[in-house]
């Protein structure tokens, strides 16, 4: 699958260098990232820390003075590679799908990228036509697709927000009397996505 030299490239960890768990934490998040981005959806690592000269049962030491170093052991464990099913969209009762799906860096049938999920995710918040997706429960949803064997379905759980705004304005004019303006603008009209604004003026004349 992956050639071990790029993976290890991951790590800033070498022989030689103090321990660093807040390295290998970032480097198990990296390879995540990495292995997530071309369908191994379900990777996960075997971490085995060996402190040389300890009994890894025990805890005791197997030699005078054991040398204050450990082995480190990254397995990979890759699982299979996952495909799109189907993506389905929920909660846009006013936003047309197409203006979503233009939004979305994953497909139905090609490989399923979770880091192009998580992209897609921020274009859908700069959309600004929805609550933003913070990544709560129901929210972003993906689920291996019932009797398929590398399959995902993903569904998306929008909330719509007002886009509309309404402005009056009014005065007196002492030469045109009263007047009023009202303005409406929106920026998801009939929900494909495009801005709107219309304005209307009107003046009462002085007597």
């Amino acid at each position: 699958a992956i050639k071990t030299e790029f993976i290890r490239s991951l790590y800033k960890l070498h022989e030689g260098d103090y321990y660093n768990e807040k390295k290998l934490r970032k480097g198990i998040e990296k390879t995540k990232e990495m292995y997530g981005s071309v369908g191994f959806w379900q990777w996960t690592p075997d971490v085995d820390l060996m402190p040389r000269g300890i009994d890894p049962n025990t805890g005791q030491a197997t030699v005078p003075d054991p040398p204050a170093v450990v082995d480190l052991t990254v397995k990979m464990v890759e699982g299979k590679q996952f495909f799109v099913n189907r993506i389905t969209l929920l909660g846009n009762t006013t936003t047309r799908d197409n203006v979503i799906r233009r939004e979305i860096r994953i497909w139905e049938g090609n490989v399923f990228n979770s880091e192009a999920l998580k992209d897609s995710v921020r274009r859908l918040n700069q959309l600004g036509y929805f609550k933003p997706l913070e990544g709560k429960e129901g929210e972003i949803d993906v689920q291996p697709t019932p009797g398929a064997d590398n399959k995902v379905d993903v569904k998306i759980k929008f909330e719509e927000q007002n886009r509309n705004q309404l402005t009056f304005g009014a005065g007196v004019s002492q030469f045109d009397g009263f007047f009023g303006q009202l303005s409406f603008q929106t920026a998801n009209f009939l929900g494909r996505g495009e801005t709107l604004g219309a304005l209307a003026a009107g003046v009462v004349e002085a007597s």
